[in-house]
């Protein structure tokens, strides 16, 4: 990627052996993985990081289609809701095309992704139904183009970071920072941004996560992270 390309220049374009460079360079070295987070990241998550939001890197996964190939970011439909689990194999994220420009990533800077755990009760896509999601309509409770977790009204705005616009949730969603490549059309995740709910999350459902994923639940995704709509992996979305 271009941005990895950038600091390994950056690294190398000093000749210098004395030994104040050599102990610059061990610094930068030592804070790669941070900094090409940050450089990787879209507009939109490098705001929030510099507002103490700081980037915590996983594996690169790129998110793939059903077959398992490379998806595509142009044959996403726009606002409607995506769940691929990352960056554990039980943990569930939202992904979004807003169809305008939200300083994510894309063509048009319009897709973000979010985790799908609420900040609140911890509510998440589960097979059996997912209380927690994008609705690009507006509904009783809540505007439109704005995500809705049903369990408990907290409403969260995806064209801001995820923050918390409406209801008992005080957190916003961990953003999912993604890197877009223009040349393949294709997305990769790298790591998340804000207040991860993961640990209270494996505590809370422990048993039922057992369940359904055995000892897997708490595997890192390594590689890739497989997409594909909301409603096609819950068997009733709630709506409220």
């Amino acid at each position: 990627m271009q941005s990895q390309n950038a600091f390994e220049n950056l690294c190398s374009a000093a000749g210098d052996t004395s030994p104040a460079a050599n102990e610059r360079r061990e610094f930068l070295l030592a804070c790669s993985s941070t900094l090409l987070a940050s450089v990787a990241l879209s507009p939109l998550v490098a705001s929030a990081a510099s507002q103490a939001r700081q980037i915590k890197r996983y594996s690169n996964a790129i998110l793939s289609d059903s077959l398992g190939d490379p998806l595509r970011a142009s044959t996403l439909k726009p606002l409607t809701n995506y769940i691929f689990h990352y960056p554990f194999a039980s943990t569930p994220c939202l992904l979004i095309d807003m169809n305008r420009d939200v300083g994510g990533v894309g063509k048009r800077k319009s897709i973000v992704a979010f985790s799908a755990i609420c900040s609140h009760k911890l509510a998440y896509p589960a097979k059996e139904v997912s209380f927690i999601r994008f609705q690009a309509a507006a509904s009783a409770k809540s505007q439109a183009e704005q995500i809705h977790c049903c369990a408990d009204h907290s409403v969260y705005d995806p064209s801001a970071g995820a923050k918390v616009i409406a209801g008992p949730a005080t957190a916003p969603l961990a953003a999912i920072a993604l890197e877009y490549d223009a040349k393949s059309d294709a997305l990769r995740a790298l790591g998340t941004a804000g207040a991860e709910q993961f640990d209270p999350f494996f505590a809370k459902y422990e048993f039922k996560l057992s369940m359904e994923y055995g000892a897997r639940a708490k595997d890192r995704v390594q590689q890739r992270a497989a997409v594909q709509e909301l409603t096609q992996f819950c068997r009733n979305v709630a709506q409220c």
